[in-house]
């Protein structure tokens, strides 16, 4: 059991860190349009506007791992 949250921990921390820098890396390419609200909006954005979004990102991994975890006490405790 000590093995299995030391690892969950590290992917966890992988995660986070993966989204902070995929946050930078996105935030500094909007800095390039900055000012310009009117600008149109590439079309591969607009094809993939939730997929390259870091925040739905972030979530579906944390929602992954919190149903793998769900499953895991589920399987092992019943």
């Amino acid at each position: 059991m000590n093995l299995f949250v030391n690892i969950l921990s590290i992917v966890i921390i992988a995660v986070l860190a993966f989204s902070l820098l995929y946050t930078f890396s996105v935030a500094r390419q909007h800095k390039a349009v900055e000012g310009n609200l009117d600008a149109k909006i590439s079309k591969p954005v607009q094809k993939n506007v939730y997929t390259t979004n870091p925040i739905f990102l972030a979530y579906g991994i944390f929602f992954a791992l919190l149903l793998f975890i769900v499953l895991f006490f589920a399987i092992k405790f019943y």
